[in-house]
């Protein structure tokens, strides 16, 4: 387990956001505390929908499964996550 770093933007509100992670923790969990965080900062919902959201990898060039595990799918720290 190490962390990792990484850029997060968020085009629903239009700003990026900087976060760590845990490279053995799955997509499903890292974004639902991406999203809980990015809500607590910014005093409101920015996403209607937890479920429903995806998390794109700028670097791996897709989406990523809620069941993968970011260090095992290749997501490295300086990477961009974009949750849209």
């Amino acid at each position: 387990m190490s962390k990792i770093y990484l850029e997060v933007q968020a085009p629903g509100n239009a700003r990026t956001y900087e976060f760590s992670a845990d490279n053995a923790m799955t997509v499903g969990k890292v974004k639902k505390q991406f999203i809980g965080q990015i809500s607590a900062v910014e005093n409101r919902d920015i996403f209607s929908k937890d479920e429903g959201v995806l998390f794109c990898s700028k670097q791996l060039g897709g989406l990523l499964q809620d069941q993968e595990i970011l260090g095992e799918v290749g997501v490295k720290s300086g990477d961009t996550i974009i949750l849209l």
